[in-house]
Parts: structure tokens; sequence; C-alpha cells
């Protein structure tokens, strides 16, 4: 049961109800909207190609389809841009053709074609828009950033574990600076939690694993968050048995909405704790702990 006497409440009901009162709304920083050096990356890194590929938006539409033929042959690197172009990052697309009842496989890797091959890819960025867009578009490179732009959301809810990692981080460095002889080692590989992941941080007292911190933000309800706190539970057993203690911080407003699920949790698990309790107790808990 977690031990809500060594963070200063008189009950149970008391530590729950401060728990839940104090979860954070979000933990979004600016850093959670888009990863711009990854966006920038991801263009910059077809700037010749995107280049030569700017040229069509000058050409005529009647001519566009022979100019992007000719593209395509003397210039094959430029043919991994067409899926950027319509927000796709596979190098090989399938593409169901309902009339013929068959499938056809179009292949975006740089390589020299024959003529109908070329003819191939230019008939798929007909049918799919692409020779259209040169018309609408001034500068397929901004174009680009845009569509890189929409695909970096889908890296959102990765993003915002990391983002609370660090918060929890920062906030572990500086609560246990003044402890002597303790070092805190982030996203450790020797210890392995029920997740078979790197621990994200392991407390160390003179060489010596003690307490592992694992850390965990939810936005929103799912079978997520009730799969990670009944592997904690399993792992928290496994950890006693080797002498090792289990801090949990975990948070956001996903947990309102699954309040059976964390009270079964804290029933099993010692130091269970939201980001606001760790910053008001978690010094005084590494203490009492590593102290035995």
């Amino acid at each position: 049961m977690a031990k809500y006497e060594m963070f200063g409440f008189r009950n149970e009901d008391e530590f729950l109800n401060y728990f839940f009162n104090t979860l954070l709304k979000t933990n979004w920083t600016y850093d959670y909207f888009v990863g711009w050096d990854k966006v920038r990356q991801n263009v910059k890194k077809f700037t010749k190609e995107i280049c030569l590929l700017n040229a069509l938006t000058k050409i005529d539409p009647e001519y566009r389809k022979r100019e992007l033929k000719g593209v395509f042959i003397r210039y094959p690197e430029t043919i991994p841009v067409i899926p950027l172009i319509i927000a796709v990052r596979e190098e090989k697309i399938s593409i169901l053709e309902i009339a013929e009842k068959t499938i056809r496989l179009f292949n975006f890797a740089s390589r020299e074609l024959h003529e109908n091959e070329a003819d191939m890819l230019v008939d798929f960025c007909e049918k799919v828009g692409v020779l259209q867009l040169f018309s609408e578009i001034k500068d397929l490179y901004d174009y680009l950033l845009g569509v890189e732009v929409g695909l970096d959301t889908n890296a959102r809810k990765n993003r915002s574990g990391k983002i609370f990692q660090g918060l929890v981080g920062v906030l572990l460095e500086k609560k246990l600076s003044s402890h002597k002889g303790i070092k805190l080692k982030a996203e450790d590989e020797s210890i392995k939690t029920m997740r078979r992941k790197k621990a994200d941080f392991v407390i160390y007292l003179e060489g010596q694993p003690k307490i592992v911190v694992e850390c965990n933000f939810y936005h929103t309800t799912g079978s997520k968050p009730i799969e990670t706190a009944n592997a904690y539970i399993d792992f928290q057993k496994k950890a006693r048995d080797k002498g090792i203690s289990f801090i949990w911080i975990t948070d956001g407003p996903g947990w309102n909405e699954m309040k059976s699920t964390i009270l079964q949790s804290f029933r099993e698990i010692d130091y269970p704790m939201n980001y606001t309790l760790a910053d008001e107790k978690i010094a005084d808990i590494v203490s009492l702990v590593l102290k035995g």
C-alpha cells in the first residue's frame, strides 16, 4: 500500500484527495507542438531535388507530364520526393485499381528508369493530384515544410512522454543535488521494467542501484495507462525481492476518469506520486528510503 504517512498524510483518503486535486492539466511545453529541427532536416536533405522539381511550377500544364517524365529519367534522385509531396513516408506504395481488380505497386526508390517505368510514375503523379499541385503552389520547398509539420504531429504522443520525462529529470537533479553519495542515471539499461525497456531513472547510492523511478503522463483514458499500472504492480514485487525500491511518478487529467485503476495501483505500490507531490516530497522520500 502507498506509504502515505511518509508523505505527511494522516490517511489514505487524504493522500488520494491531494493526488487528484493536484494533477496537472497538461504537460505541453513550447517544444511539444512541432519538432522544428527534425522538420527542417527532413526537407533540407532534398534541397537539390526540390529545386529540380520546382521548375514544374513554371511549365504550362499541357507540357508538365512530358517534363516530369524527363526529370525522372535525367534526375532519378528526384523520385523519392514524390511520396513526401503526398505525406507518405514509404518508398513503395500499393494502389488498388478498382476497375481492374488488381494491385499496382509503385516504387519510388532512386534508380535509372526505363521509359515505361517513368510513364507509370508520371501516371501515378497525375492521378493523385501531384501534377495539378504544381499549378497551385509557387515553391515546393515551402509546401514540403508544411507537409512535414503535418506529419510531425504524429510524433506528439511520444514527444509528450519525453517532455514529461525531461521535466521529472530536471526535478530529480534539483531535489537530489544535496544528497551525498547519490548518482542519478537516466534511461538505465542495467534495470528493465516490466515493459521491457530501460528504466527512466535509477538512483544509485555508493555505486549500488537503490531506487528505480518511472514516469508517464496521460492526457486521456485508455488501455495503455491501465496496462502500465498493472505492469508496475508486478515490477515493484520483482524490485522489492532484489532490495530495490520503486517510485512511480504519474500525472495527467486522464487519471480523473480512471480512478479505480489508480486506486488499485496505489494499494500495491509503495511510492506513487504526481509531479506536484514529487516536487514537494521526493527529496524526503528518497532520504527515508535510503536510510532503510
